[in-house]
């Protein structure tokens, strides 16, 4: 699930530099020129404060001077003080319907999710899942690769990318260290190995979350902003049938990429990498309580996401969902309408992949694994370590669109954006997905949608296509940033291993970004009007 993926684990291993003393400056000077310049050249005073909110937060986010969460905290302060609001909202309610962002019920399915995956991590079963896999398909040096690549993305469809690498880094690391011992250090077949072996580990992790709806902190972004601006509800099945495709599809290429271009591999077995792995199975042992409860959570969880609502099997027949059994609303306990706008909003909104997160999530916390001592499947000191920064991280991106929204800057962008001339809708896309892929290489993947979704939610239906289409690839590229070290935090787990120089990482990381703008313009061009319904 995301990413984590995106709270700049880079950022703090650059420590603080001009670049941030430059963010720092740049972010400050842009909010005064733009909030009082926009003014004075006639645009409403909510619309041109919101304009300088979200330039103030996209200096920060791409520079770093203060870590991303609290820049996501940034419309608390701002939106109330500068009246980023509509007129009628005071102070307190403007305060109060921006504070509501952060507890969007999207959050409530990430929360769940992260729990899930921490009480697999608890109970080790990631790393049997993981080495089941690697042994399925098979420890020549190519197919150890793709061992490696798709458990590395099975994994990250469920929980944080960072995550994911993290959880297979020390899998891959033994089997490389136990190569050199038998072959030696310098091997040139052990060294090739382990570097198609961590490009694929951080390459399989990134896209890997691309498949799911919870799969990374992006996803979470786009669906918000699909909600919020456009009306429109994204279900866990709606989004596998844009997500799985690319996935499935990007993958296999990538690996062969890897294999028989940027590292041409040796077909036949070379050294002990068969006898690790059954080591490390057998290491395991049988399958502990805890893991079993673990995986029955899972399962549950992606049962219920999947056939919650009814899914069309052939023309008129369809698999009926779950959900149609639930009657109950908060509008038969709650008088929707003497609510605000943000709450009436946010408890009309379909939140029934939250609760399911939540139910299962929290059950896990009180599920007993044993008696005595008493020990539940998820222990307390577990949840805690959980991502708390992601969920801010999102929650601050909800704001800003909704300051974009409530104060009128979406539809002055539309206006401004009917100037732009005619492009044909697929040049469309593949500008925008160049133009996101290149902003994640120097910035957060959540921050990066963060900040392009809600613009081409406000004006991308002048672009020639429907602004979802055009959001909905912007939110994939965003998770392309994979030529530099500090682009991801598995790109800089993989970049500590010692295998790989910065050179290869940006030769490697262009070939695989640079037609993932065009696999992912086309896979959008065809694949999300019919998934979304559009016209």
């Amino acid at each position: 699930m995301a990413s984590e993926d995106d709270l700049s684990l880079p950022g703090e291993l650059r420590g603080y530099g001009a670049r941030q003393w430059i963010g720092l400056v740049l972010g400050v000077a842009l909010f005064l020129a733009l909030g009082l310049g926009l003014k004075a050249h006639g645009l409403p005073h909510a619309a041109s404060w919101a304009a300088a909110s979200v330039a103030l937060m996209s200096v920060w986010w791409i520079c770093e001077p203060v870590p991303l969460w609290v820049t996501a905290c940034m419309p608390v302060i701002l939106f109330p003080c500068f009246g980023v609001a509509p007129e009628s909202d005071s102070f307190l309610q403007t305060l109060f319907n921006v504070a509501l962002q952060y507890f969007d019920p999207l959050n409530w399915l990430f929360l769940g999710g992260m729990f899930i995956a921490a009480s697999i991590e608890q109970w080790n079963l990631h790393k049997r899942v993981a080495l089941g896999v690697i042994s399925f398909t098979g420890t020549s040096p190519p197919r150890l690769v793709l061992g490696f690549m798709l458990a590395t993305a099975f994994l990250s469809l469920w929980i944080a990318n960072t995550t994911a690498a993290l959880m297979m880094y020390p899998i891959a690391m033994a089997v490389l260290s136990r190569l050199e011992e038998d072959l030696g250090e310098n091997h040139p077949d052990v060294r090739r190995l382990g570097i198609a072996v961590m490009l694929g580990l951080a390459y399989a992790a990134s896209i890997g979350g691309l498949g799911t709806k919870i799969g990374t902190g992006t996803n979470g972004i786009f669906i918000n902003n699909a909600h919020q601006m456009l009306h429109l509800e994204i279900d866990f099945v709606t989004w596998l049938k844009v997500g799985i495709p690319l996935v499935v599809i990007t993958l296999p290429l990538v690996w062969l990429y890897l294999t028989r271009v940027a590292v041409k591999l040796p077909s036949g077995h070379i050294g002990a990498g068969k006898e690790v792995i059954q080591a490390e199975r057998a290491r395991l042992g049988p399958m502990t309580r805890g893991e079993v409860v673990a995986l029955t959570a899972f399962v549950l969880a992606a049962l219920l996401w999947i056939f919650r609502k009814p899914i069309e099997v052939w023309k008129d027949v369809s698999i009926p969902g779950w959900w149609e059994l639930v009657t109950w609303t908060w509008a038969d306990v709650v008088p929707l309408n003497s609510l605000p706008e943000a709450m009436r909003k946010m408890l009309k909104s379909d939140c029934g992949d939250g609760m399911v997160a939540l139910v299962v999530g929290l059950g896990l916390l009180l599920i007993p694994v044993s008696l005595r001592p008493w020990r539940p499947a998820l222990t307390p000191r577990r949840a805690a370590g959980i991502g708390w920064g992601l969920l801010v991280l999102l929650g601050g991106g909800f704001a800003m669109a909704y300051g974009i929204q409530s104060s009128g800057l979406s539809d002055r962008i539309a206006a401004q954006m009917k100037d732009v001339g005619q492009l044909h809708p697929f040049v469309a896309l593949l500008i925008v997905c160049g133009v996101t892929t290149a902003i994640t290489e120097v910035a957060s993947n959540t921050a990066t949608a963060s900040i392009l979704v809600p613009i081409l939610a406000a004006g991308g239906a002048h672009l020639g296509l429907h602004p979802a289409t055009l959001m909905f690839a912007s939110t994939l590229s965003a998770s392309f940033g994979l030529m530099l070290p500090a682009g991801t935090p598995p790109n800089a787990i993989v970049y500590a291993s010692g295998y790989l120089t910065v050179p290869r990482m940006v030769l490697s990381g262009f070939a695989v970004d640079f037609c993932s703008v065009f696999l992912v313009a086309t896979l959008c061009y065809y694949l999300v009007p019919w998934a979304l319904g559009l016209p």
